[in-house]
């Protein structure tokens, strides 16, 4: 004999049951903590008489907790060829677990602050939203201000009063660029990441600085802009390595780029370091395995996706944390 599933009662019975409107029922089961306790209350027994089953915020009206945090990246999928964001998915879901707390994966456009993933966070389905850095900052802030709990992996274009912890991105492009200066190079260039987020144009005003700190005007052409893939470190330093003035050193601005473009120099018949020095940053497994091995500035970045979990616990249970920047250090290897 085939079983054939409890119709679900509709909101219209759960209404009748209670005693209440369909509009309350619906507050209900969205979260809604403004409803009166007892028409609440109203609310759960009906769905519990009538077998309702319960999503997870209706399955939360008790403790008014769905444990669920949302972490939400932009819609460039290449974030999950990215080592550095996995590695911060791992701290953030080692802490998250800890505490019996579970992630949903969400990829949103960051200019779409009225689409179905808006729509989602704003109807009480999760207790917070994690954003892995993303180019505009309106849907956070308006998540925000409607009282989710928010916590950014990386910096806001502005600082509107949100939760974040960071890299010391800036500082580290300085380091790695002074690192480069301190070792000889006439001829300094830089590979860029994504100069339209946070992180991208931080380490790129860090090579900046330290190019002025020494006096030093780099050419236009010796600014490439990548996109944190090894193809972009292996073309635009193909393009470098073309120009009437190649350089003698480089800061590529992550790791995956720098083995790109090591692998570009080698190709071209020249050496790494003897012809072109290289600094990664991120210090990731890559930079160990890399032949040469890396130098890198290293960043912590399973802390960082620690610090962001912990960061949003506290979000959660009412306090107003200060942002965190992690520190940043030289790691000084083969390739300059």
């Amino acid at each position: 004999m085939a079983y054939t599933e409890k119709p679900k009662p509709t909101y219209s019975e759960i209404a009748e049951v209670a005693g209440v409107s369909e509009a309350t029922v619906s507050r209900v089961l969205n979260g809604d903590e403004r409803v009166h306790p007892d028409r609440a209350k109203a609310v759960k027994k009906a769905v519990d008489k009538l077998g309702y089953r319960r999503n997870r915020s209706a399955a939360a009206l008790a403790s008014g907790k769905s444990r669920l945090i949302a972490i939400v990246i932009e819609d460039d999928l290449s974030v999950f060829s990215d080592p550095f964001w996995s590695s911060v998915s791992s701290g953030v879901s080692k802490v998250l677990m800890e505490n019996e707390l579970q992630t949903l994966l969400l990829v949103a456009p960051s200019n779409e602050v009225d689409g179905p993933v808006a729509h989602y966070l704003e109807g009480g389905e999760v207790d917070g939203a994690i954003f892995f850095q993303m180019h505009k900052d309106a849907l956070v802030k308006k998540l925000a201000k409607q009282g989710l709990p928010v916590v950014i992996a990386g910096s806001p274009h502005k600082d509107a009063g949100l939760a974040y912890v960071d890299t010391d991105n800036y500082g580290g492009g300085k380091l790695a660029t002074q690192h480069l200066f301190s070792v000889g190079c006439k001829r300094v260039a830089a590979i860029t990441g994504d100069v339209g987020a946070t992180a991208g144009r931080l380490r790129h005003d860090g090579f900046l600085s330290a190019c002025k700190l020494n006096k030093y005007e780099p050419m236009k052409q010796h600014i490439a802009i990548g996109d944190y893939s090894f193809e972009s470190g292996r073309d635009q330093m193909t393009k470098l390595l073309a120009m009437k003035s190649r350089p003698d050193g480089v800061f590529v601005a992550n790791d995956l780029m720098a083995v790109g473009a090591i692998k570009a120099i080698r190709d071209a018949g020249f050496g790494c370091p003897e012809d072109i020095k290289i600094v990664g940053f991120d210090d990731s497994v890559l930079a160990q395995t890399s032949r040469p091995e890396l130098t890198s500035v290293r960043q912590d970045i399973v802390k960082l996706g620690e610090t962001v979990a912990n960061l949003m616990i506290n979000v959660i249970n009412g306090e107003k944390p200060q942002p965190i920047i992690l520190p940043t250090e030289l790691v000084i290897r083969e390739s300059a």
